[in-house]
């Protein structure tokens, strides 16, 4: 089969994405390339982890490399069976194409970013707006720094994908979203659907359209610390336009 110029300049731009076997018994996937990032996720002895990009961090025996995986997160390349010491894709951030399609968003690691886009994208869905998705990220600042948050009060919680593990009465979640008032553990452990319970409780008050987001925020979250939100709308609306709203 012949592919055009079109196809091949196409195909080129593609990053190569290859999956390689883990060889610890247990491997942390990190938010960031290094040990003082936080553990977004466990890999098993002998499970093939794709690698997007690489990136110098931490030597772990000598190896300074730190490989991404699918997943956004990152892992140490001494523990991944490469076959070589070096670099077997892009580099992170590198123009040729590793990493991200949309690179991090202003202010935000990796894993943050994707969750943001989840947020974002659920603000887009049901046609919020720029008024929405700044509620909704401001709130997800405020509440998680934008991470999603088991509970050990909320055993259930722990068996969900999970950022950080909180104590908070029984809040879970990016927004923290209380077990009690939202029992659907699966969705408040999820971006996209615990953004989805957000902005339908958002779209109940009253004037919520032209609404000071900060105040919106406050009606939704009924917290005790009601000025916190204001103080996120500024960051928050640099990463809506980021992410396309």
């Amino acid at each position: 089969m012949h592919l055009s110029l079109t196809a091949l300049a196409l195909a080129a731009a593609v990053p190569m994405v290859s999956a390689y076997p883990v060889k610890a018994d247990s491997l942390n996937c990190r938010a960031g390339p290094g040990t003082s990032y936080d553990v977004v996720r466990k890999y098993k002895k002998g499970v093939d982890v794709k690698i997007t990009c690489q990136t110098t961090g931490p030597s772990i025996e000598g190896d300074n490399l730190w490989d991404k995986t699918s997943d956004g997160c990152y892992v140490a390349d001494f523990y991944i069976q490469t076959g070589t010491s070096g670099y077997v894709t892009d580099k992170c951030g590198d123009s040729s194409g590793g990493g991200d399609s949309g690179g991090d968003l202003p202010g935000l690691n990796a894993v943050q970013s994707k969750h943001a886009r989840a947020i974002i994208g659920e603000a887009k869905k049901e046609g919020l707006g720029r008024q929405g998705c700044e509620a909704g990220i401001a709130t997800a600042i405020v509440e998680s720094n934008i991470l999603i948050y088991a509970n050990k009060k909320v055993p259930e919680s722990l068996n969900y994908p999970h950022d950080a593990v909180g104590s908070d009465y029984d809040s879970v979640g990016i927004f923290q979203q209380r077990a009690t008032f939202y029992p659907d553990i699966a969705a408040d452990m999820d971006a996209a659907r615990s953004a989805a319970q957000f902005f339908t409780e958002m779209k109940r008050v009253s004037g919520w359209k032209t609404m000071a987001v900060g105040t919106l925020c406050q009606k939704v979250q009924r917290s005790a610390y009601p000025d916190r939100y204001a103080e996120q709308v500024g960051k928050a609306g640099k990463i809506c336009a980021a992410g396309g709203l």
